[in-house]
């Protein structure tokens, strides 16, 4: 009886050890599964900041572009009317002479 007992005994302590190793590789498997989910919305986050800031910077240089575009098309006008106003003087001194 004696080794009955000693033996049910020994299995109770496996048994709950099992169920201890069993449990701490469960919460194991839950922290990494949560660990991954939050780095992957960490990571996402991360992505969604980083578009936004190059729509951003793609906005501002967008205008900056229209900008330099206005600035050339005021700059070939003010070229044109200056030719104009070249060939005006050229003539009028052809005239005097």
């Amino acid at each position: 009886m004696r080794s009955w007992d000693v033996a049910l005994r020994f299995s109770i302590v496996l048994a709950l050890a099992a169920l201890i190793a069993l449990a701490a590789s469960l919460y194991e498997v839950d922290r990494r599964d949560k660990s991954s989910s939050e780095t992957a919305a960490s990571t996402l986050i991360d992505l969604e900041q980083q578009v936004q800031i190059l729509g951003d910077q793609i906005r501002i240089l967008s205008n900056q572009l229209d900008a330099s575009e206005r600035r050339t098309r005021t700059l070939g006008s003010q070229i044109e009317g200056l030719d104009l106003r070249l060939k005006q003087q050229e003539e009028n001194l052809r005239g005097r002479r």
